[in-house]
């Protein structure tokens, strides 16, 4: 609860909007709906979050909160240097 409760509070306090940022969107039991427009934790413009788990990133609706972050090139440019 500590990323929303921290959106939530600089909501409170006048921020005129609050986005999110994840590296690993690990979500379990789909908790990523909690997220999403209309769900009990909406209060994200935008929730940023890479595609390096694509298990949970694939199944999140493109036209809602969430911009996924491809990190697919970023990867094989890294193992073909390493």
């Amino acid at each position: 609860g500590t990323l929303y409760e921290c959106g939530a509070k600089l909501l409170e306090l006048g921020a005129s909007g609050v986005s999110a940022f994840v590296a690993h969107g690990v979500f379990p039991k789909e908790a990523w709906k909690r997220f999403a427009r209309g769900g009990d934790r909406d209060v994200f413009e935008t929730f940023y979050v890479t595609n390096s788990i694509p298990t949970t990133t694939d199944k999140l609706p493109a036209d809602d909160v969430f911009t996924v972050i491809d990190l697919t090139e970023r990867v094989i440019v890294d193992l073909d240097n390493y």
